[in-house]
């Protein structure tokens, strides 16, 4: 995995330089993972995924503010517009929708930066521990282990020790079942979104699609890599009989051109329910796949 993108390589290698100017000593590692080590990172549209393990955990917030501001700085001066895809920083003109966009930065949608000092973070054991927002949901609905995972498999260490290697290649049962919920929360949102925006709505339900192929990939303990190359793993396993492969495949186009799309409500209610179709029938044959229902 390599940073393709030349004007992001640079901006990444400019942000970790001056993050580690900034707290020299402090940083134990810093990873990029996601669309900006497969190759699938666009301009405008991808934003970037980052976790960087830190010593001191008094310090998480501070690191966390301090490379929130400097994205912004250098994003004007490499013009990657990240600005616009983070959801941490996105701003509309409807208050109700950017409160809607804020809620999902909380809940770690579109966050840039995963800030966690490394006695909290016990990779073996796929707990969080000493934060409790983060600790109830990661014990709840959110899957430690999808999100290590892709980091074991798209990351690519930027400064500090390979945290990689000491990601377990095998997960609980109970982290599999948990990472289900990620696709059909971004689903909910998608219906929540609609009202509102129905172009936003679109695109969350675009990427709920490959969320669950993500899930299901993860659960069978299959590695994960591009979109494309996952998609072409699910019609492998799964043979276009069993799953609906045309709104898949339709929606691995979408993914490319949805920002130029012209499109209607009603276009996008069904689309929205025929994902929601998709992803659940989709969980529903990796379960009689993994129990032999």
């Amino acid at each position: 995995m390599t940073i393709k993108n030349k004007k992001l390589e640079q901006f990444m290698k400019e942000l970790v330089e001056q993050l580690t100017a900034k707290y020299p000593d402090e940083i134990v590692s810093f990873v990029l993972f996601g669309s900006a080590t497969t190759g699938e990172w666009v301009r405008g549209k991808s934003d970037i995924d980052c976790i960087v393990i830190i010593k001191n955990k008094k310090l998480c917030k501070d690191i966390e503010k301090y490379l929130t501001d400097l994205l912004l700085v250098l994003d004007a001066k490499y013009d990657l517009k990240l600005s616009e895809t983070c959801t941490a920083y996105k701003k509309t003109e409807n208050p109700t929708l950017d409160l809607i966009f804020k809620t999902e930065n909380k809940m770690m949608f579109g966050q840039p930066f995963y800030v966690v000092s490394q006695d909290q973070l016990d990779l073996k054991g796929f707990k969080i521990r000493q934060d409790i927002k983060i600790e109830i949901g990661t014990r709840t609905i959110a899957s430690l282990g999808l999100f290590l995972q892709r980091i074991k498999h798209t990351g690519i260490i930027l400064y500090g020790k390979d945290v990689r290697k000491d990601i377990p290649n095998t997960v609980p049962a109970i982290e599999k079942v948990k990472a289900s919920f990620n696709a059909m929360l971004l689903l909910m949102m998608s219906f929540v979104i609609f009202p509102f925006s129905p172009k936003s709505a679109f695109s969350h339900a675009v990427k709920a699609n490959f969320w669950a192929c993500d899930d299901v990939l993860f659960a069978l303990d299959k590695p994960l890599s591009t979109t494309k190359q996952e998609v072409c793993q699910i019609l492998s396993i799964f043979g276009k009989s069993k799953i609906d492969s045309e709104h898949l495949i339709k929606s691995l186009e979408y993914k490319k051109t949805k920002d130029n799309m012209v499109m209607n409500k009603g276009f996008v209610i069904r689309y929205m329910l025929k994902s929601t179709k998709f992803v659940y029938g989709l969980y529903m044959i990796t379960l009689q796949k993994l129990f032999r229902i």
